[in-house]
């Protein structure tokens, strides 16, 4: 069963149990100010899309306004829930044509999406478009494949034969040393909901 949880003030998150990969697919609805998104989402059994619909309906003054992925692999139940909630899906255009089925918005690097969410496009990774989503106040991070978390407080890449080069794609999140996060929620793993920078950073420079 699909179980939407308030991990933080304002932002949902639910999972779905990957056997072949040995992690949580996650997906969060986060809701600022006026408008509210959801980003990654995996599947919502009847369950979870009723506790959605649920969600939305007592927040009426934070309208939905897109569905958006950190990559084309996470299109995930992107499509089915767009057409359910009339959402449009956002992808960064260098993903655009990976995407297996249709890529209504594009964005890029150093854009601002809805809820102020800014877009972070890392370089050397599993996809040319792989993007994080960064929320200035309070400092929080949403990552999709860039960064995983199997065990809880740490973090670490995706297996070697996901990258072209394994030490480019780790020299390519260097960029976060710019960026004042305190808190990293993942596509794939564990949350980390205090001192992610940190942990982040000295993953990086092990």
């Amino acid at each position: 069963m699909s179980v939407l949880s308030e991990v933080l003030p304002g932002i949902w998150k639910w999972s779905v149990f990957s056997e072949e990969k040995g992690l949580n697919f996650n997906g969060h609805f986060l809701i600022q100010g006026d408008e509210s998104v959801l980003i990654d989402p995996p599947e919502l059994d009847a369950q979870g899309l009723q506790d959605l619909h649920v969600l939305i309906e007592r927040h009426p003054d934070a309208i939905p306004q897109a569905i958006l992925l950190t990559n084309a692999h996470h299109d995930r139940y992107s499509f089915e829930l767009g057409k359910q909630l009339s959402l449009p899906i956002f992808i960064n255009a260098k993903d655009a044509e990976l995407l297996d089925g249709p890529s209504t918005k594009l964005f890029v690097d150093g854009d601002t999406l809805f809820c102020g969410l800014k877009v972070i496009n890392f370089e050397n990774q599993k996809t040319l478009g792989e993007s994080a989503f960064f929320l200035e106040d309070p400092g929080i991070l949403f990552i999709g494949d860039a960064v995983i978390s199997k065990v809880p407080g740490k973090v670490g890449l995706l297996p070697k034969d996901k990258y072209q080069d394994i030490e480019s794609a780790k020299k390519g999140l260097l960029v976060l040393k710019d960026v004042d996060f305190e808190t990293l929620l993942l596509g794939d793993g564990e949350p980390i909901l205090t001192g992610a920078k940190e942990t982040v950073l000295s993953f990086l420079n092990e």
